[in-house]
């Protein structure tokens, strides 16, 4: 705990973050496909997955499952219609960055020390001033953290101290060297009501939600605040990376789904003005969504039950009530992933919980928002009519032509999952083979886990710790 320091200066180089970028890019500055030639190939490429599976579904709604062929019909309208947006893509760029006071929030619970150290000096260095730093310890068991947190401040408050005795001025403002605000509940009251005890207390513009484990890229904040020159903008997200993505094979497959959620799913909803979910990882808020809902979001009740996770999505809905949330993909941060499958899945687990929940409010919003009510119609009724469809195709068919009907999914699921990501073909061709076993996985564990969110979906709890 002892090895520690606080890096109060931007870093000089990028290279700690270069093997996270999209091949061939050179600069943090742009996030977008360079050579001429890469995008007709990823059309290309696209184009031939649709028509394969669109000859697949044809095949199986005449002559296997009609159920099945009806779910695979409303999936190449969505994959098609997604996709194409995704192309249409682009993050704010120029140089104009709007004059926000700016407040990181940093909930945190039975974190590393190491890990602490590390996201917080990842805030320290950005090149955009912070104003102030919260780090709240949600009554962690293991006190280290904490611990680290507050030499870390008495770090800080020395060098602010030094300064001053050769200045008259203001060092911190001058340095931009932020206020490092640290404090421990007095018991595991939930992520919710870790970062409450923050937005209560902040006097920033821009309210910047991330995780205690994360590493923010050295122009991250800069990057987030450039959408909100547009008033209308209330949330922005970045773009997450895997850190430990080649751990084991797992964290390949779960480093492929991040950069399919934000690089189409995120950038598709993005184009249309809102993004359903603002990832915990790295996104920020205007003060007024966050202020003007503290109550509510401390007390937030479902079927009788406190709500303590989801607060992502909870804050997201807040801002799309009030205006636009937009996906910025020049904004980054790398963080770690599960990494066996029963930390993955209780990862799952909670975000369907939030996701039933929150997709309801997003029905009700859905009414004065169209676009927000299409995207969650979409994504609610996928996932119900392939639940069902393969469950009636099972029973139905398994007396005969069980066998080619599995053949044939299979089929299936591979050319969705390839078409899913086919940008990821750019970043490291080899893993984007594996894609299928995604959706083999998708089928025989996330699916189940789903129906378990759904009876289980009063139970609280952070899920990964």
């Amino acid at each position: 705990m002892k090895n520690f320091f606080i890096n109060i200066k931007p870093y000089t180089s990028y290279e700690k973050f270069r093997s996270y970028l999209p091949k061939g890019e050179n600069s943090l500055k742009q996030n977008k496909i360079k050579s001429s030639l890469k995008m007709p190939f990823i059309l290309l490429v696209f184009s031939l997955l649709i028509v394969a599976m669109y000859y697949i579904n044809f095949t199986i709604r005449g002559s296997f499952s009609l159920f099945l062929g009806i779910y695979g019909t409303l999936m190449v309208i969505y994959l098609l219609g997604k996709q194409s947006l995704s192309f249409f893509y682009r993050p704010i760029t120029g140089d104009k960055v709007p004059n926000m006071k700016v407040a990181v929030v940093v909930p945190s619970y039975n974190e590393s020390a190491s890990a602490i150290v590390n996201t917080i000096n990842s805030v320290l260095a950005q090149d955009y001033p912070i104003h102030e730093i919260f780090f709240v310890d949600d009554g962690s068991k293991d006190k280290s953290a904490y611990e680290v947190a507050l030499k870390m401040r008495e770090e800080l408050l020395r060098t602010q101290r030094e300064i001053a005795a050769t200045t008259k001025n203001n060092c911190s403002e001058i340095l931009g060297i932020p206020d490092l605000i640290v404090h421990r509940l007095p018991k595991n009251c939930g992520k919710r009501h870790a970062q409450l005890w923050a937005f209560k207390r902040t006097t920033a513009d821009a309210i910047v939600t991330i995780d205690s484990d994360g590493d923010l890229f050295p122009n991250a904040v800069r990057e987030l605040l450039k959408p909100f020159n547009d008033e209308k903008v209330m949330a922005t997200t970045g773009h997450v990376n895997i850190r430990n993505r080649n751990d084991n094979l797992l964290t390949k497959l779960i480093d492929m789904r991040y950069d399919n959620a934000f690089r189409v799913e995120r950038a598709a909803q993005s184009v249309t003005g809102n993004v359903l979910v603002c990832s915990g990882p790295l996104s920020c808020y205007r003060r007024e969504v966050i202020t003007e809902n503290l109550e509510h979001y401390g007390s937030q009740m479902f079927l009788g039950e406190e709500v303590q996770f989801g607060d992502d999505r909870c804050l997201t809905n807040y801002a799309i009530l009030k205006g636009k949330t937009v996906y910025q993909s020049t904004a980054r941060c790398i963080t770690d992933a599960p990494t066996t499958l029963k930390q993955f899945l209780k990862q799952q687990l909670r975000w369907n919980k939030s996701f039933f929940r929150e997709s309801l409010i997003s029905l009700g919003i859905g009414m004065k928002k169209p676009n927000v009510l299409v995207w969650t119609i979409f994504e609610i009724s996928l996932w119900i009519l392939f639940g069902l469809s393969l469950l009636l195709s099972i029973i139905l068919k398994a007396s005969h032509v069980g066998l080619i009907l599995a053949v044939y999914y299979l089929g299936y699921i591979s050319l969705a999952a390839y078409a899913r990501n086919v940008f990821y073909l750019l970043k490291h061709p080899l893993t984007f083979l594996l894609a299928p076993l995604y959706g083999i996985l998708h089928v025989l564990a996330l699916l189940p886990i789903r129906f378990y969110a759904l009876l289980t979906i009063k139970s609280n709890g952070w899920g990964t710790r």
